[in-house]
């Protein structure tokens, strides 16, 4: 399963709790209300402990978490 998959398939299981819903690579998670401020530290744990990517502070930014494809563009300099 590739990165992006992995991400959607928690992002249903664990944030939205419903692996039926549907979410598209470039849905924005934040204004469609998918991810909300818990969410995504929930989401950067889980990056943090499966793919061992620290994701700094700094980091944890609009632009990088708005969507699937967004996170997986900027997890790509970590990660190859």
């Amino acid at each position: 399963m590739d990165r992006k998959a992995m991400i959607t398939e928690y992002i249903k299981k664990e944030i939205v709790r419903n692996d039926k819903a549907t979410i598209s690579e470039d849905e924005d998670l934040l204004s469609s209300g998918v991810l909300d401020s818990l969410g995504i530290l929930q989401l950067v744990a889980y990056i943090q402990d499966t793919f061992g990517i620290e994701v700094p502070d700094k980091d944890v930014v609009y632009e990088n978490f708005h969507s699937i494809k967004s996170l997986d563009d900027y997890l790509k300099q970590y990660a190859g």
